[in-house]
């Protein structure tokens, strides 16, 4: 368990409660920021057809998080560029760490981001 983890794990039940809406639980959050910069970095990497446009999107939705972490009372921009650290942590030592999301819940989280912050 990272660092960052280990915060997210020991958070008051009632700031781990206000993740539920939106990410079910704060290990999910976990995953869902780490997917998002995992593919924020593979987008600019790899430059696909209009990688520019996808790039502004993850953007969009990577700000999204750190808006509604910040609303919990939380410092958004920190927990983000820890979950981010462990990523490159992992990229740059070749750990290909197994994440235990579908497709299908990835998308589905990252599209209530948006309902929550209005």
């Amino acid at each position: 368990m990272t660092k960052i983890q280990e915060y997210l794990a020991t958070l008051p039940e009632e700031k781990k409660e206000l993740f539920t809406p939106v990410f079910g639980t704060v290990d999910k959050f976990y995953v869902v920021v780490y997917l998002v910069t995992r593919n924020e970095h593979i987008t600019d990497q790899e430059k696909p057809d209009r990688y520019e446009d996808r790039l502004q999107v993850i953007r969009q939705i990577r700000s999204g998080i750190k808006k509604l972490v910040d609303s919990y009372g939380l410092a958004g921009e920190d927990i983000l560029a820890d979950i981010a650290s462990d990523y490159f942590e992992d990229y740059v030592n070749y750990r290909c760490i197994e994440l235990n999301m579908e497709n299908e819940d990835f998308i589905q989280i990252i599209k209530r981001i948006p309902n929550k912050l209005e």
